[in-house]
């Protein structure tokens, strides 16, 4: 949007012409610019800028969506959660409400919880870490470079992610996966939702 320029009257104009003439005589410089005006070029600022436009390599961020089960096997939960009940008393920690207890109460308490858990795990999973089998370490830190065409479900990048690899990174957890699950066969899956039954004591 261009600023319309006011009228000098004749007075001012009279006296700014022996300055704007001193000037003129003075400085060679001046002379080119008022010569430049005169001839009707622009200045630099008065120049329409130069519009430059670039093509750019669009950055993307990797997200695999959670998996979709079609069929849910509600068996395989429940005894998980009565296995983790009978060692770990799991069930009974998490429904309880720990906001009364001291921070020295809950560490005792989760010093069981941690160890019958653990036992559950060791017993009927065997898990092993992801990054082991992928980019051959589960050292976390460790720098690492994931081939192109990685498995997205077993290695999640983060941050910026550009170009198909392959990727120089930080490992920051090494993922876990279940190679091997050993729960006890059931012929009477009726019962398992119950994971601890009531106590009466008579």
């Amino acid at each position: 949007m261009t600023n319309k320029i006011k009228p000098i009257s004749f007075v001012p104009r009279f006296f700014g012409a022996f300055g704007q003439f001193i000037k003129y005589m003075a400085s060679g410089d001046y002379a080119a610019r008022c010569q430049a005006i005169s001839e009707g070029k622009q200045f630099a600022f008065e120049v329409e800028p130069t519009v430059i436009t670039k093509e750019v390599e669009v950055i993307r961020e990797v997200e695999v969506a959670a998996p979709i089960l079609d069929t849910v096997n509600a068996d395989g939960a429940h005894q998980l959660l009565q296995l983790l009940q009978q060692e770990a008393r799991f069930i009974d920690f998490i429904q309880e409400s720990i906001d009364d207890y001291s921070d020295a109460d809950v560490g005792a308490a989760s010093r069981q919880i941690h160890a019958g858990c653990s036992k559950v795990l060791k017993q009927h999973f065997t898990i092993d870490a992801v990054s082991t089998s992928v980019v051959n370490t589960a050292v976390e830190n460790s720098r690492v470079e994931v081939p192109s065409g990685y498995d997205a479900k077993q290695i999640k990048l983060e941050g910026k992610v550009e170009g198909d690899g392959p990727y120089a990174g930080t490992l920051i957890h090494p993922g876990w996966k279940v190679t091997e699950t050993r729960l006890p066969k059931v012929t009477n899956t009726e019962s398992l939702t119950i994971l601890a039954p009531a106590e009466v004591e008579v």
